[in-house]
This record gives structure tokens, C-alpha cells and sequence, in this order.
């Protein structure tokens, strides 16, 4: 027998964006966005949730639970004019994030956090004739019921 679980993209997208929109690191407002930029002019520094996946758990007898996970892209672009940037906004927006996400998402939709994990997959650096951009992930992962 299974037991209707609301699909937790929204949810768990609502409350990462809840906690990291707008978070203020070394005296700038980091901007949060869902999947890419809107608007007409792309800021210099922002977050980016992208992908995202689920799989029904159905590995407890007493109902069944999401394996769920979202992407984050921490992104920091300067000008390519001389020796500008550097990764520490990058590094300071991605330990800002990480200690403000140890603490349990709280879901809505009747969704519950049982389990989660951080995980960090490799920066992006990409240095152009126009632009030096520095990009960190943290992917987080969920076990939902």
C-alpha cells in the first residue's frame, strides 16, 4: 500500500530561498534565483538554484519517503580589466550558505526532514577576455516524509 506524498520541489525551493535571499556577505546582498536570472542586467554576485531530482524511498514499511536534492550555483563575475576578483567572495558566500543550511530545512506541505547532508562538487573558475567568473556548489540532499 502507498501513501500519497506531495512532490517536495516547491517546498524544499521555498525554503532555500527563504533562508538565502538576500543574506548580506562582506557588506554585499546576495540575491537568490530559481534556475537563472531575471531581469535585464545580471549582478555580479548571486545564488542559483538549479537542478533538482527526487526518488520515492520506498524502503520503510511504514510508508514511503523522497530522496530529494537540490543544486546550488554560487556565482561571482568581475570585470577581466587587470588583476580583478578573486575566489574569497565565493569561498565566504559558500561558508555563509553552509552554516546557515546546517540547521534542518523546514519544509511545508505536511513534509518533514528526516536526514541532511551537504555535499560540495568542484568549483567553476572561467577567465575570458571580458570576465573572470568563480562559481561554487553545494548540492543538498534530503530524506523526506
Amino acid at each position: 500500500m502507498s501513501i500519497f506524498l506531495s512532490l517536495p520541489d516547491k517546498y524544499v525551493r521555498k525554503a532555500v530561498y527563504t533562508l538565502l535571499n538576500n543574506i548580506t556577505v562582506n557588506s554585499n546582498t546576495i540575491k537568490c534565483y530559481d534556475s537563472r536570472i531575471t531581469g535585464s542586467t545580471i549582478p555580479s554576485y548571486y545564488i542559483l538554484m538549479t537542478t533538482q531530482t527526487n526518488q520515492v524511498d520506498e524502503s520503510v514499511k511504514c510508508g514511503n519517503r523522497w530522496q530529494s536534492s537540490i543544486l546550488l550555483d554560487i556565482v561571482t563575475r568581475y570585470n577581466a580589466s587587470g588583476n580583478t576578483g578573486s575566489r574569497l567572495l565565493a569561498d565566504d558566500i559558500a561558508e555563509y550558505v553552509r552554516n546557515v543550511l546546517e540547521a534542518d530545512l523546514t519544509l511545508e506541505g505536511g513534509l518533514n526532514v528526516i536526514k541532511q547532508k551537504l555535499d560540495f562538487p568542484n568549483d567553476l573558475s572561467s577567465v575570458t577576455e571580458n570576465e573572470n567568473i568563480f562559481r561554487k556548489f553545494i548540492r543538498i540532499e534530503l530524506t523526506i516524509n
